[in-house]
């Protein structure tokens, strides 16, 4: 299902406004239908999506093909199940998480925009899916907060009751703004076995240009106290030590990939966009993950709730007893992955 250029140009007015409401400047974006809705939010997931379903359309921003773009990214995702799939498949041990899963996609170098050695999916053999919600904040949203402007906050409840009534397993990646906001939440997350906690930088800062509007890690000295700190928090309030990590916006550099993999941490990227972002229909969020899900697929939502994902538990009510009648099984990202 095609999406007409008038479509595109109705859908992306909005998501361009709510990212300036959430970083205070136009963000670069030239997107279109649900694809946009992931880039612009603020919340939970960050940016760029390596798969795209084929309801969504892109139309690169000038830059877009720099290395380290999330519209590279997108690209480069979107080549995994065509012709040109700019990763290799291997085993892929030493790479900071552990030996992995023959079969598991990571991005290798055959296109010069998508930084090299971040999972994209598990292996096609299984029909496994990974569900990852990313809980972004960064300083804009957490000065809305305590302003009295979000007055649900940014913690869905609504999506995590669904996730526990269905007894779903789930991937939570945490900046570490979010964990200092909510670690009662992130301590009960830790201790219920269905949910794996990963690292999500500090504040959702764009460790490569151009990043949609992100603000910028300016150097090396303070991504490492991105991966560093929010690492560090996340221990603290849950106990646990990240494995994996999800640069915000997807962009990234080789630098910062194998910065990142010096904590011993794995970046991952995602094969199937949600489209939650801004958007008010759980039904296009259904339609978005239908159209795009395979076996060994990654999924990437969003976990703040309205106003900016207001639809995803909803989404999610459809979704989980749908894919469970197609004979998918959901898993954590460490259970899809690792050996």
């Amino acid at each position: 299902m095609s999406t007409s250029s008038s479509q595109r140009t109705r859908t992306a007015t909005p998501h361009r406004r709510l990212a300036e409401s959430i970083w205070g400047a136009a963000t670069p974006l030239v997107l279109a239908g649900t694809l946009a809705a992931v880039l612009a939010v603020g919340g939970c997931a960050g940016g760029s999506t390596p798969a795209v379903s084929s309801s969504v359309a892109l139309r690169p921003a000038p830059g877009a093909g720099a290395p380290g773009s999330p519209a590279a990214a997108q690209r480069a995702g979107a080549a995994a199940g065509g012709s040109h799939a700019p990763f290799v498949a291997s085993p892929a041990g030493g790479l900071g998480a552990g030996a992995l899963e023959p079969g598991v996609a990571v991005s290798g170098t055959g296109d010069p925009a998508v930084a090299p050695g971040q999972v994209l999916h598990g292996p096609r053999g299984r029909r496994w899916i990974a569900l990852t919600f990313d809980a972004d904040m960064t300083h804009a949203m957490q000065g809305a907060l305590r302003a009295g402007r979000v007055p649900g906050g940014w913690y869905d409840r609504a999506l995590f009751d669904e996730l526990r009534a269905t007894q779903t397993p789930a991937t939570i990646f945490l900046t570490g703004l979010w964990t200092a906001q909510y670690p009662d939440v992130v301590r009960r997350l830790s201790a219920d076995p269905r949910f794996e906690l990963d690292n999500h930088s500090v504040d959702h800062s764009a460790f490569a240009t151009p990043c949609f509007g992100l603000p910028t890690v300016g150097s090396t000295a303070a991504k490492r106290q991105e991966i560093a700190s929010a690492r560090a928090a996340i221990r603290r309030a849950s106990g646990h030590t990240p494995r994996y990590f999800r640069f915000p916006g997807g962009c990234a550099t080789g630098a910062d990939v194998r910065l990142v993999r010096s904590y011993g941490e794995l970046p991952v990227l995602w094969d199937v966009v949600s489209g939650d972002a801004f958007q008010r229909d759980p039904d296009v969020i259904v339609r978005s993950v239908l159209d795009s899900v395979r076996p060994g697929s990654i999924m990437v939502a969003h976990c703040i709730g309205a106003p900016n994902t207001p639809a995803t538990a909803a989404a999610l009510h459809v979704l989980i007893p749908r894919l469970r009648g197609e004979g998918y099984r959901f898993v954590t990202l460490s259970r899809l992955l690792s050996r």
